[in-house]
């Protein structure tokens, strides 16, 4: 499906959809603990995924109404998993399906099984795990356990490797003492720590060390997921772009991408946040270049990149090396969209530069199978006339993305 998006004012209120980074985790702290109820949930094609995987481990579940009721597995079930699309849920049930003594394989969709996770199956193999598969142990490998405690170090290309073993190594025999090394993306590691702790899970943390007692028990009961910064960046853009967005139950959370605030107000943006009362009015604004670094955020990169389009000046943005294996190159999709539009961008090894204050896109561009691609680069068209090939992935994060963005005022057509 490709949609087209014509110059529009946009104004109004919205509600982001909840957190992906944190249904993910409800959802497979709940199929690990007895008796648990999800309050709004997110209903997309990634965490559709994670219910599949926490079915195929042995949990049961109900949804009633917005929310849903598990029933958790006494015991991890093997077998053979799909995970489609989902990087996040393919690396978490690696770390659990290490504690299972029958083999399991691993699988996922095209774009999946380019990822790779050599350094967490090696981690997990120091631990007892075995495994079978090709040199990156990319996407499909098979792998048994049972794990047991130690020490571990890893030097993770993905937080989701962490978030992996912090899920598995409780539930291991024997204290683990973990050591990153480094990572990207810190932020997700934690809301991982903050699940876990709702769950009832004990980690001690000493800066980038974690001693973590074996043979606990998932205890989640009762959890709300937030709505999410990420999904919540492209309608603050979009006021930014063309009018008066207010983003309502927006509170705050652990979630890093709550930084896109920030760094709008950094670009000259008129942005408010009113944190008690959960709402950011994003207002349209002339933005100023930015320096931007992405280590701890590549998710708002192409939010951000879209913005710098529109701002005056040279902006930079660095630290994002860990956005080539996302589930395109997105530092290669990004600069090729704006080429498309007429921007005046260099791909560099960790990130992009970016010649902006353009004021008007007409042109095409492609989500090349990334929802985030989609979500970012079909806001240009409110500043002119855009079409975005294969827009139809947005339903892997924001599946209401466009029905959303037409209730504010923006013109669009299907095609």
């Amino acid at each position: 499906m490709d949609v087209i998006i014509r110059k529009s004012d946009v104004h109004g209120d919205t509600i982001p959809p909840p957190s992906k980074s944190y249904t993910h985790r409800a959802f497979i702290s709940a199929s690990l603990s007895r008796k648990s109820v999800i309050f709004n949930p997110l209903i997309s094609g990634d965490t559709l995924a994670t219910l599949r995987a926490c079915k195929g481990i042995g949990a049961e579940f109900r949804k009633i109404g917005d929310t849903f009721e598990f029933f958790g597995t006494e015991r991890i079930m093997s077998g053979y998993f799909n995970f489609e699309n989902s990087g996040t849920t393919l690396r978490i049930f690696t770390g659990l399906l290490s504690l299972c003594p029958s083999w399991s394989t691993l699988d996922g969709d095209q774009s999946l099984r380019t990822r790779p996770n050599r350094e967490l199956v090696l981690a997990l193999k120091k631990l007892g795990a075995e495994a079978k598969g090709e040199e990156l142990f990319r996407a499909p490998f098979r792998i048994k356990g049972k794990i047991k405690g130690g020490e571990v170090e890893i030097r993770a290309e993905s937080s989701q490797f962490i978030s992996s073993l912090l899920y598995s190594l409780p539930l291991a025999s024997g204290e683990s003492k973990l050591k990153i090394v480094s990572t990207k993306s810190r932020p997700y590691v934690e809301i991982t720590l903050d699940v876990m702790e709702k769950s009832g899970i004990k980690v001690e943390r000493e800066s980038n060390s974690f001693e973590i007692p074996g043979e606990q028990e998932f205890r989640l009961r009762n959890f709300q997921v937030p709505s999410d910064f990420s999904s919540a960046s492209y309608m603050i853009a979009a006021g930014i772009l063309a009018g008066e967005v207010r983003i309502i139950n927006a509170f705050d959370s652990k979630q890093g991408d709550k930084r896109i605030v920030e760094v709008c107000r950094e670009m000259g943006a008129d942005v408010s946040w009113d944190k008690e009362k959960g709402i950011i009015v994003a207002k349209k604004s002339e933005l100023s270049a930015i320096s931007f670094d992405a280590g701890d955020t590549p998710d708002l990169v192409p939010t951000v990149a879209v913005l710098c389009a529109t701002a005056k000046g040279v902006s930079e943005i660095y630290n994002a090396e860990h956005l080539r294996i996302k589930e395109i190159d997105r530092i290669s999709g990004i600069c090729r969209n704006l080429r498309a539009l007429g921007v005046v961008a260099e791909e560099r090894r960790d990130g992009l530069r970016i010649k902006g204050g353009k004021m008007e896109f007409r042109g095409t561009v492609d989500s090349f199978g990334d929802h985030r691609m989609a979500l970012a680069f079909s806001l240009l068209g409110l500043l002119g006339e855009v079409r975005c090939r294969n827009a139809e992935v947005v339903s892997v994060s924001y599946p209401d993305f466009f029905e959303d963005l037409k209730r504010l005022g923006a013109k669009m057509e299907f095609a």
